[in-house]
This record gives C-alpha cells, sequence and structure tokens, in this order.
C-alpha cells in the first residue's frame, strides 16, 4: 500500500476500488491499521482565526514523522515523489502543505441553528427583502405556498404584489425553491442574467453578485431560462437533472447533464464538487464559513476539483484540498464574534 493511496482516501478522492483495496489492507494486519492511524493523525489539523500553511517547515516536520515510519519496514512502498502536472510539485509539497503552525483553535461552522426553521411571509405590502448573512441560511414559505431556501450571503426581494397577477421575485446569490403549483399564474425568479419561469417545480439558481452569469439547476418539474435581455429571444427548456448557464446580455446556453448534486448539496448541508474550478470551491467555502480564503500560488486557482464533504469543518475540507491540490492557503475569520 503506496503513501499516495492512504492520502487519496483520507481527502475523500479515492475511486470505489483503491477504497475496497485500502479497507482490505486494513484487515490484513494490526501494524497496518496503527500505520494508517498515524497518518491519519497528521491530517487532524486546528485552524487559527488567521493563519497560513508553512509549506517548507511542514516539509521537515512531515518527512521526520514518516521516515521513522519507514524505517520500521511498515507495509507500505517506497516513498517517492509523484509530480503534479504542472511540473512544480510532488508528494512532498502535497503532504506538507496540510500541517499548520496553529495560533490558537477556532472551529467555523454555519452561523444560524434554525436553518430547518421555515419562516411564514404572510404580506408583503411595500415589497419585502429577506436577506442572508455571510455563513447564514434561511428558509421561508410565501403565501402561495412557495418555499426557498436561501444560502449565505443572498438575498430574495418579493414585490407588494406578489401574486395578485403574477408571481415574480429577483434574487441575487443562491437560493432553492420548490415552487407551489398555480395553472394560472407562473412563477417566475430573475437575477442580473436570467428570468426562470415554472409553474410547479423544484430548482436551484446561483448568481453570485461577484459573478457575470447565473446557473440553473432543475430536480424536479420542467425550467424555462432565458436571458434577462427581453431583445434575446432564444430560451432553454430544462428537465430534470439538467442545468443551464446564462451570462449578462447573452443567450442561455444549452442544457447540460452531471450530477446536479452540486447545485444542491448545500440544501443539506453539503459540499459537492465535479471538477469544480478551485476559485468557486473557495468561494462557496467562505460564504459557508464567513472566511476569506487566499492561495498563496495563484496559478492552480482555476485547477478541478472532486470532492463531497458532510459535515465536516473548514480545517477538515482544506485539508484534504491542500493535499491532493498541493496548495497552501491563507484563512481570515470574518467572524467578530471570535
Amino acid at each position: 500500500m503506496d503513501i499516495l493511496h492512504i492520502h487519496r482516501y483520507l481527502s475523500n478522492e479515492a475511486s470505489a476500488e483503491e477504497k475496497r483495496e485500502l479497507e482490505h489492507w486494513l484487515d490484513e494486519s494490526q501494524k497496518n491499521k496503527k500505520l494508517f492511524e498515524s497518518c491519519r493523525k497528521i491530517y487532524n489539523v486546528e485552524l487559527a482565526h488567521s493563519y497560513s500553511y508553512d509549506v517548507e517547515n511542514a516539509l521537515q516536520t512531515f518527512r521526520s514523522v514518516m521516515d521513522a515510519k519507514v524505517q520500521s519496514k511498515a507495509s507500505i512502498k517506497k516513498l517517492t515523489p509523484v509530480k503534479r502536472k504542472t511540473g512544480n510539485s510532488g508528494l512532498w509539497l502535497k503532504v506538507a502543505a496540510v500541517l499548520v503552525i496553529a495560533i490558537g483553535l477556532s472551529i467555523y461552522a454555519i452561523t444560524s441553528s434554525d436553518i430547518y426553521k421555515i419562516e411564514e411571509i404572510t404580506e408583503t405590502l411595500t415589497g419585502l427583502t429577506i436577506d442572508t448573512a455571510p455563513g447564514e441560511q434561511k428558509s421561508f414559505r410565501l403565501k402561495d405556498g412557495t418555499r426557498i431556501r436561501l444560502n449565505a450571503s443572498s438575498s430574495v426581494y418579493i414585490p407588494s404584489d406578489f401574486g395578485v397577477d403574477a408571481r415574480e421575485v429577483e434574487l441575487q446569490g443562491e437560493a432553492f425553491f420548490e415552487v407551489a403549483n398555480n395553472t394560472d399564474l407562473e412563477f417566475s425568479v430573475e437575477t442580473d442574467a436570467a428570468r426562470i419561469a415554472v409553474l410547479g417545480t423544484s430548482f436551484s439558481v446561483r448568481a453570485w453578485m461577484d459573478r457575470d452569469e447565473s446557473v440553473v439547476a432543475v430536480q424536479t418539474g420542467k425550467v424555462m431560462v432565458r436571458s434577462v435581455n427581453p431583445e434575446i429571444e432564444k430560451q432553454v427548456t430544462l428537465n430534470p437533472g439538467e442545468y443551464s448557464q446564462v451570462r449578462i446580455g447573452e443567450a442561455p446556453g444549452p442544457a447540460q447533464r452531471a450530477s446536479i448534486e452540486q447545485f444542491f448539496g448545500w440544501t443539506n448541508q453539503m459540499f459537492v464538487f465535479e471538477e469544480t474550478p478551485l476559485k468557486d470551491v473557495l468561494h462557496q467555502l467562505e460564504l459557508h464559513f464567513n472566511v476569506i480564503i487566499s492561495v498563496v500560488d495563484s496559478s492552480s486557482i482555476n485547477e478541478p476539483v472532486t470532492a463531497r464533504y458532510r459535515n465536516e469543518s473548514l480545517d477538515e475540507i482544506l485539508t484534504y484540498t491542500s493535499i491532493t491540490h498541493g496548495v497552501t492557503f491563507n484563512v481570515e475569520s470574518l467572524n467578530n464574534n471570535n
């Protein structure tokens, strides 16, 4: 069992076959289990309110720990550098990046403890804006029965005449909609780039305020997507399991099929990344944990990340990401209470 195999397993990037192989190896002897636990402990990294990964010092620390293990002739193959596609970093660098000099302990968590509490919106006499802070989510139900889950750093505007002649809302940020069926009045969501229309369905809209595009993904039913620009006539119909991207001032992109769980995972406190650019991964983590994350080497900012996390802390997620991508992060907390 080589060290890279163990790292892929601990970072949730191992294939099903690799997981079975490692689990079989663990069952072979108590020595293997002890070695595996030694590797796992290296992953248990503590975060400070502001911290950085010191790669060079971490490299020396990790080498001294693992050299002692190798000298014990445990059943790990010779540790050899594994070059990344960029050609400037090896396995040692990937592993070293996760060893942090911690100034203090800080566990980042979502700030709202009532994310599953549903607020009833019955009156919008003057129009109503519902927003969330970084690290906060809200769930609410409109007077027509439509339920909206609002992600962190997002806002929804509900006009005063909602439900009279139309059911229209405006979104900035990210939200999941479970639309109550009404054959007389379609439900529409407008972002800076797109207009989404449905009768009764569930779908997610991502319209981050610092991006020039909106992404619409459908869970159930059908959704019609077009540009917010009335001069652009092209529209796209999305079925369950499909998504479309719409850039400001452009027609919607074609329907694409993918594991759309990456667009809905946040509603179940999950992060699902599938070939997601690292910059988008970090953006989602910043919104959810109310932090600022910077990358020391920006050349890796667009590298694809494939991983799945549920209930992991920020330190665990960044630890795994560092191992698999050889990236050094700086993190600063924005939580004034910490």
